[in-house]
């Protein structure tokens, strides 16, 4: 090949590498798109002290959808053993509780079988006192 088409055609070739370089990395139209995640509830709450998971805890309410795929955190300071119950909007039915996930971390994803307001309680494992983020995502 003449070498001054490869020297009018080489730029061109790279502009239009780079630009489908830009294009994929930066979500271009055929790219897949994952569910977005919608917050739920973030807040502190506060476990006091003597009060275990087996004599109270404090609570939280978040607004969930069903079918809806939703996470539940809880994370504080590392002395801290967090644990959860996430309950249905009658507060009777319990729908799942909390695995550690680390020092002062616990997490809980189940997909929501009914619509309308959920329950969170939130305890420490060892009536440790401390200020735990509660934190519930839905996909």
């Amino acid at each position: 090949m003449n070498s001054s088409i490869i020297r009018r055609v080489r730029p061109r070739v790279e502009a239009a590498v780079l630009l489908a370089l830009f294009i994929s990395s930066c979500g271009g139209a055929d790219s897949p798109t994952s569910p977005s995640e919608t917050v739920l509830l973030n807040t502190t709450l506060n476990v006091v002290a003597g009060v275990t998971c087996a004599t109270g805890g404090v609570s939280a309410d978040f607004t969930g959808s069903a079918g809806k795929s939703t996470t539940i955190t809880a994370s504080g300071a590392a002395n801290l053993t967090p644990r959860f119950t996430l309950y249905a909007p009658d507060f009777t039915t319990q729908l799942g509780g909390s695995t550690s996930t680390g020092a002062g971390a616990a997490s809980l994803t189940f997909t929501l079988i009914q619509s309308g307001t959920h329950h969170v309680t939130v305890c420490d494992l060892a009536g440790v006192a401390g200020a735990l983020t509660v934190r519930v995502t839905q996909r």
